[in-house]
């Protein structure tokens, strides 16, 4: 990749697009890219977007957005290249790709395919990815240059954070298009129905990070307790199903099972309890909900983004409380300080994200 953009932004516009999604074992990627092609329907023909994404997330995608949704289920196996190889998901998705030719292909969560999916189409090909995948100083010298290799055949990078104003930048020694986190369109109408005292978004969990899974325990043991004393109301709770949460194991919250609902009950809530997933993060300062946001630890490098996180999230909006794991037992404390804080105003990339396409193709044009 030269530089960035080229003809990204014709092909967004004329079609068909195919948004690629990781979604599992969290719903974060699916979301956030679900966000961007609800964004993007807006200048598309009907029919001209297809999502794709693991058979565990397609229901709740159907159930999200308005476009044809195909299930993408990755095997998995002790022998990574063989499994690669041999995956008949990987084999039928690069013969669709040559026999309806899509104008763009955006991928979020599958970096390892990006260089197989630039050999096998000449479609715009966009990366959404994650700044942590690319820019953290925690990951060694060969790992950078892994993810360097893997993004480069990408015609545009595409960077989500929780900032104020997009800007085209490099990481990892290559070009990207930093933009404001973009929301579900829901997330930017105003709050509406029976307010209800707290809601908590809990993720999906992370396959294999016992530390993760831990934390999220002792948040949700911590909630109970506080509404066992008292301290709040009541907490409806979503979470994955790899929190472990039951009504026999937590007998004072309510349980919110239907994912789709999260974002409807976070508009009513008075104060919302989040782990620190950009996605859930960026629709919180969108709706401009008062929160206590809690970093949730981790085996992996996911725990230094969790913090980073909560920290961009606390400057953007005083009425956000970042609360250590730590002391994860105040939380009913901080939820009702929670209460009195004022939430700043904050405008995700919905509005903008054409301008920054556009400024992004230009530069391209400007460098060929």
């Amino acid at each position: 990749m030269a530089e960035i953009g080229g003809a990204v932004v014709p092909a967004l516009r004329r079609g068909p697009i195919w948004f690629l999604a990781r979604g599992e074992p969290g719903l974060g990627r699916l979301m956030e890219t679900v966000s961007l092609a609800r964004t993007i329907a807006g200048a598309q023909a009907p029919g001209r977007i297809r999502l794709l994404t693991s058979a565990a997330a397609a229901p709740i995608a159907r159930r999200t957005c308005p476009f044809p949704v195909d299930e993408f289920e990755l095997e998995r196996g002790d022998d990574l290249q063989q499994t690669l190889i041999d995956s008949r998901a990987v084999q039928r998705l690069l013969e669709r790709l040559a026999r309806q030719r899509p104008a763009a292909l955006v991928v979020d969560g599958y970096a390892f395919l990006l260089p197989l999916l630039r050999a096998a189409t000449g479609a715009a090909l966009v990366a959404v990815a994650n700044r942590h995948d690319l820019d953290n100083p925690a990951h060694s010298r060969g790992a950078r240059l892994l993810q360097a290799a893997l993004h480069a055949p990408a015609d545009l990078i595409m960077v989500g954070e929780l900032r104020r104003d997009w800007r085209l930048g490099r990481l990892a020694g290559l070009p990207a298009l930093l933009l404001p986190a973009l929301v579900r369109p829901e997330a930017l109408a105003p709050p509406g129905g029976a307010q209800a005292p707290v809601v908590a978004v809990l993720g999906g969990g992370s396959r294999g990070d016992r530390e993760l899974e831990r934390s999220t325990a002792a948040l949700l043991g911590a909630l109970d307790r506080a509404v066992a004393a008292g301290q709040v109301p009541s907490c409806r709770v979503f979470a994955g199903p790899l929190a472990g949460l039951g009504k026999e194991r937590y007998p004072h919250l309510e349980l919110g099972l239907d994912p789709t609902r999260c974002l409807d009950s976070m508009r009513a809530a008075e104060v919302v309890v989040a782990r620190a997933g950009r996605s859930t993060l960026a629709e919180i300062l969108a709706l401009g909900k008062r929160a206590v946001v809690v970093a949730a630890g981790s085996d992996t490098l996911r725990g230094a983004e969790q913090a980073a996180n909560a920290r961009r999230a606390a400057a953007l909006s005083p009425a956000v409380v970042v609360l250590e794991m730590a002391r994860v037992d105040e939380i009913g404390v901080a939820c009702g300080w929670a209460k009195g804080l004022q939430a700043g105003r904050w405008r995700p990339g919905n509005s903008r994200l054409w301008t920054a396409l556009e400024a992004a193709d230009r530069r391209s044009g400007r460098s060929a």
